[in-house]
């Protein structure tokens, strides 16, 4: 395994996907103490970091196409979007737990020796890129450049050299925390649903004092960076972990569940997008920054969380077996998400650099939604074509946090 986040997991044994699996008759108990024997590759993982990839993408070309002060459609489609990155972090504790649970040889030194410089090195890079290119180059600002170093640091501080960084600087801090996390799952064993309920009421009041409290003026130039923290995701964290935990009985209990989801789906997107409209209509508040971290987006959260898992697991047991093309293009999609996460800012931005009548060329010759749908396939396409390159030069784990490929173009 290469870095195991939201973006990766242990590859297949080349004895067979489920080589050294554990099957469903199996006890949560024998999974932890089967500390050596190779985990079963989870292919669901693969459909649900594709998907949310994918989400994100289209949620950034979305709100950099149209107004997104000013657009009430714009607003209310990403509000539910913000679910993305909820999704990743429950991702990223599944898919550390069930890697690291019940292992008698795990030691947090060496997990930080081994997880984080694929994240950090990555992130340090990008954010110069980013700074050079976005922050310098395009304000004219280039001869600044080695003048204006103490910028660059507060920009690396809070994963702000391009707007999706933070990103980022949370998952080196899911890294930092994780033995912390492992620990308290494995201890708490037996008692994990008062577990839940205490993280879920402690993430209703950080909801809540986002939402509602305004810190002293002493304290905003940190307070407002809270979205570059772990905390506002700590539930999804651990909530992730503890699915992990019992992984066989919760897929058994997600398994057929599909209409529920659906119905509570459809009912907590009302919800938040009505409450939304109200604000936006009656008190005029058409874009807020904190909009991702409303107490009344949390349900909608949750159930999107649960139901991008369920509909992966559907994938991976049902349809999966039967589309192997498809199944590949997923694997593909999969394997480069992290890399195309790092770049497809970058390309956003000199695709809609070229302006005419204050909008973006690309946009203005097509209208909408025809501008920002084109825009979405070019940011995906031109993506995936820069790892391609990235990915056989040298110097590529630091790139994209991936081994460098042979000079062979092959999907």
């Amino acid at each position: 395994m290469t870095t195991t986040d939201a973006f990766t997991q242990t590859a297949p044994s080349p004895s067979g996907p489920t080589a050294g699996a554990v099957t469903a008759s199996s006890s949560d108990t024998s999974t932890q103490k089967a500390a050596t024997t190779k985990r079963p590759y989870l292919f669901q993982v693969d459909l649900i970091r594709a998907t949310t990839f994918a989400l994100v993408i289209f949620v950034h070309t979305l709100t950099q196409t149209t107004d997104e002060l000013n657009n009430i459609g714009t607003n209310s489609t990403s509000l539910l979007f913000h679910a993305t990155r909820n999704v990743f972090f429950a991702l990223t504790g599944f898919v550390l737990m069930y890697q690291y649970q019940g292992r008698e040889d795990f030691r947090a030194v060496s997990f930080w020796r081994r997880r984080m410089k694929l994240v950090i090195l990555p992130y340090i890079l990008w954010s110069a890129v980013y700074w050079v290119i976005i922050g310098m180059w395009a304000w004219g600002r280039l001869d600044e450049v080695p003048h204006s170093l103490d910028e660059f640091w507060q920009q690396l501080r809070w994963g702000t050299a391009g707007f999706h960084l933070y990103f980022l600087v949370v998952m080196l801090q899911v890294y930092l925390l994780f033995p912390l996390i492992r620990w308290l799952v494995q201890k708490t064993r037996g008692h994990h649903g008062a577990l839940l309920a205490t993280s879920f009421a402690l993430q209703i009041a950080v909801f809540a004092i986002i939402t509602y409290w305004t810190p002293p003026e002493s304290w905003s130039s940190w307070w407002w960076h809270h979205y570059a923290t772990f905390v506002p995701y700590q539930f999804f964290i651990i909530a992730g972990a503890v699915a992990a935990a019992h992984r066989v009985r919760f897929d058994e209990w997600i398994t057929g569940k599909g209409g529920w989801l659906g119905l509570a789906l459809a009912g907590t997107g009302a919800f938040a997008v009505g409450l939304y409209l109200y604000e936006a209509f009656v008190k005029g508040t058409v874009h807020s920054n904190d909009s991702a971290f409303a107490v009344t987006l949390l349900p909608w959260l949750v159930v999107a969380a649960l139901s991008i898992y369920a509909l992966g697991r559907h994938w991976s047991a049902n349809i999966r077996p039967r589309a192997p093309r498809f199944a590949k293009a997923v694997a593909y999609a999969s394997n480069r998400s992290f890399p195309v996460f790092l770049v497809h800012v970058l390309v956003l931005f000199f695709l809609l650099r070229p302006k005419t009548d204050g909008q973006p060329t690309l946009v203005h010759a097509l209208g909408q939604p025809w501008g920002t749908i084109v825009t979405y396939l070019l940011t995906i396409g031109i993506s995936l074509a820069a790892v391609e390159a990235l990915r056989r030069v040298p110097g590529s784990i630091y790139l994209t946090g991936r081994p460098r490929l042979p000079f062979r173009w092959q999907i």
